[in-house]
């Protein structure tokens, strides 16, 4: 019941949060990699935040759940039903209703299991992606067949990209280079 519970939940925030971005249509700038994701997308938001209304990813909600949160700007309701049903009624009259939204919302997007982007980036549609480091063994490896399949699905928000969207990456990463023609050549 738990987990029916917390699927419904997510499911619900996120087609809030997709109703509210195509509403609003903010720049969306989406950080993911598996270190200095945190640092890079508190360093982009301070240095956007005195020229534009900007949002960022509170702590590290980079999640399935989390994201959509911060796209909402609501609070983690952590273990509380009542708490993420005041959420999902607050996350529709924000969804419907919201005049004053940021122009730019930088969000931390991770992934922990295989699956986790595609769930994101079935909705989320960033127009600036930016990859920090992937280390030749990643964080979360032991959820994947391989430390390349935690490389690949980190990749699949770059082929989320709008058509024209912008990729910043270290091209000093071997990593990432070797893995962007083919996820560039999806995205084109």
């Amino acid at each position: 019941m738990k987990n029916l519970f917390r699927t419904l939940v997510v499911r619900i925030l996120q087609r809030e949060a997709a109703w509210l971005l195509r509403r609003q249509r903010p720049t969306i700038i989406a950080v993911t990699g598996s270190v200095g994701k945190t640092t890079t997308k508190d360093a982009i938001y301070a240095a956007l935040r005195g020229q534009f209304r900007v949002r960022k990813s509170e702590k590290s909600f980079n999640s399935e759940i989390g994201v959509p949160l911060t796209v909402l700007g609501l609070p983690n309701a952590w273990q509380n039903p009542f708490g993420w049903l005041k959420n999902i009624i607050d996350g529709f009259f924000v969804a419907c209703w919201s005049s004053r939204y940021p122009a730019v919302l930088v969000l931390e997007v991770g992934v922990d299991h295989p699956g986790d982007m595609a769930a994101l980036t079935r909705w989320l549609r960033p127009d600036i992606v930016v990859v920090t480091r992937v280390p030749d063994v990643p964080v979360h490896v032991e959820f994947f067949s391989s430390p390349e399949a935690v490389t690949e699905e980190k990749m699949s928000l770059v082929s989320a990209l709008q058509p024209n969207g912008t990729l910043i990456y270290n091209a000093d990463d071997m990593t990432l280079v070797d893995h962007l023609p083919s996820v560039r050549h999806k995205h084109v």
